[in-house]
């Protein structure tokens, strides 16, 4: 009877030995460990030092970066873009979040969140279940200004109403309800900040889409297109060229903790609409956070490479 080692374990000496007997011999074999590895050493690293985790991903810092793009789901001709606007020619201490957030900064429209907060009034608008209410609720708080007021706005089929009254009750703000353009326009008039709620759409409904139109008109406000980050890409692009058709440019990613690849929201972005933030809790009162090169790029690294993070299913 031969005894012979497995060529596939590669472990050290001092770990315990298991014999174990498959067709008619007996096999020798090692516990072996799972690999592991660090994001942050790997992220940082430079592209000639060792520790990449797997051999499938390539070795080259932009062949590597433009790798991670991909596994995020990030649009084809998107990738292109951000991969062709990696800096080739970097310091030896740049790290890899920061080439890839400069190449973001390039390709990807940003807006700043303190000027969507200060907007008069805020037209919400976006797919059943995106989160709108919540975010309303989101943007009051953070918004602290007395005099706002919550509208429901009868878009279409009716929803969230009753949240959206425990958030104004909550908040101590107003709730307006709006069965027409009219009673909006009504409530425009009154010169308060308002953070008007919509009904949800079908993202890929262009009729559901252009029917917004009277009621932005209506409310004289900026629109925000509310997208969940485990949007299809498709819907996404169909719904941010919808958007902009309609003045649109600034967007808001709710469920941004909540999955783990977000590029698809991306697709929006070659629509040209700004990316401005995301929501990273359920609750109402706080977890809105400006999105930046920088925070995608890691978002991006760290969705790709730490699969631990994300065992939980999306809701």
């Amino acid at each position: 009877m031969s005894a012979t080692r497995s060529r596939k374990t590669r472990t050290s000496p001092e770990a315990p030995i298991v014999l174990r007997r498959a067709r008619g011999r007996l096999r020798v074999r090692r516990p072996q460990r799972e690999t592991s590895f660090d994001l942050l050493s790997t992220v940082a690293r430079d592209g000639i030092d060792p520790g990449m985790p797997e051999p499938s991903w390539p070795s080259g810092d932009a062949a590597f970066l433009t790798a991670v793009l991909r596994a995020q789901r990030v649009p084809e001709p998107l990738v292109q873009r951000i991969s062709a606007a990696i800096p080739l020619s970097v310091p030896s201490n740049t790290r890899l979040p920061d080439r890839l957030s400069e190449a973001l900064a390039i390709c990807v429209d940003f807006g700043r969140l303190e000027d969507v907060l200060n907007a008069p009034r805020l037209f919400l608008a976006g797919p059943a279940g995106a989160g709108k209410t919540t975010l309303a609720g989101k943007l009051a708080v953070r918004s602290d200004r007395p005099s706002a007021r919550f509208v429901n706005a009868r878009t279409g089929r009716p929803g969230g109403e009753a949240r959206l009254a425990e958030y104004a009750e909550t908040l101590g703000l107003p709730l307006i309800d709006a069965a027409g353009v009219e009673d909006l326009a009504a409530a425009a008039r009154l010169r308060h900040p308002l953070v008007v709620d919509t009904a949800g759409i079908d993202p890929t409904d262009d009729q559901a889409w252009e029917s917004l139109r009277p009621w932005i008109a209506a409310a004289d406000a900026m629109p925000l297109l509310v997208l969940p980050a485990n949007v299809p890409v498709e819907d996404a692009l169909i719904a941010a060229r919808a958007f902009r058709a309609l003045g649109g440019q600034h967007m808001i990613v709710t469920r941004f903790d909540m999955v783990r690849r977000v590029g698809s929201v991306l697709g929006a972005a070659m629509e040209g609409v700004a990316l401005v933030a995301v929501t990273v809790t359920p609750h109402f009162a706080y977890g809105l956070r400006p999105l930046t090169p920088d925070v995608l790029a890691r978002r991006l690294l760290s969705g790709a490479l730490d699969d631990a993070r994300w065992q939980a299913p999306a809701a």
